[in-house]
């Protein structure tokens, strides 16, 4: 049965991820663009010496290379936009149906509520997965044409680590939604903390405390040791794709238990 919810999640729910890949791709489009106007200005440098040191670490500082310039101006904020994006369906696949009135049909039928669960969650993670696969795609392509080329392992595992960043977040709107039938709460923690740990991750770099630990940050494994230009390995993903798994193992004893549609 979790797999027809599987399906049936996508189904509804494909319109706005088509909405969301659009986008994205026409952001990638048009910050790529740039690149080769200014690849060698040395007034770009210079501004970006002139900067704060904190949006020095959030943007980077170089901005002649492809790796630079993509990383700084372009996966910078990619933390930002994903978790919006994660948080905003996390809370809509449960929270958000219990609130319009979709989840009464389901639940009228034969089927666990874990399984309902299970299978919303893993129609965020592949709603997440193919966000992702869209950053991947659209930066690699137009790396090519705008002069940034980079090599495709170095874009796709760099892709992988925020998608699945973003993966803990949407996970925990998906479980507050499951646990509370709240979907403004959900969306907010989901979205809000995964963009408030971005800031915090900036402020690593000028705070003793942040700094020893950031390695709590889901961030910091995406946007600490950059991955477009070294090799990070699967550690971090597979510890971000755990973090989700617990946030929706705990939200199943909740589910079951709550008085779901009042």
């Amino acid at each position: 049965m979790w797999l027809e919810v599987f399906r049936q999640s996508l189904r509804d729910t494909w319109r706005g991820l088509a909405w969301w890949a659009v986008g994205l791709t026409l952001y990638v489009l048009l910050i790529l663009a740039f690149y080769p106007s200014i690849k060698n200005d040395p007034a770009i440098s210079q501004v970006i010496q002139n900067l704060p040191e904190a949006l020095r670490s959030l943007f980077g500082e170089d901005f002649s290379s492809p790796a630079g310039y993509v990383g700084g101006r372009l996966f910078s904020l990619m933390p930002v936009l994903l978790s919006v994006f994660a948080g905003l369906s996390g809370a809509a696949l449960i929270a958000g149906a219990e609130a319009r009135g979709h989840l009464e049909f389901p639940l009228s039928q034969p089927l666990a509520r874990g399984a309902l669960l299970a299978g919303r969650a893993l129609a965020l993670f592949v709603l997440l997965l193919g966000l992702g696969f869209v950053l991947f795609l659209s930066t690699w392509v137009f790396g090519q044409l705008f002069q940034a080329p980079l090599p495709a392992a170095r874009v796709l595992e760099t892709a992988a680590l925020h998608t699945l960043g973003a993966w803990v977040f949407g996970a925990l709107a998906l479980a507050v939604g499951a646990a509370t039938g709240r979907p403004g709460l959900a969306s907010a923690l989901g979205a809000g903390l995964g963009t408030g740990l971005v800031v915090l991750h900036t402020l690593s770099g000028q705070v003793t405390a942040l700094r020893d630990t950031g390695w709590l940050n889901p961030w910091h494994a995406a946007l600490a040791e950059s991955p477009l230009r070294n090799v990070v390995g699967a550690g971090p993903l597979l510890a971000c794709l755990l973090a989700g798994l617990v946030w929706v193992f705990l939200a199943a004893p909740l589910l079951g238990r709550r008085d779901v549609g009042r």
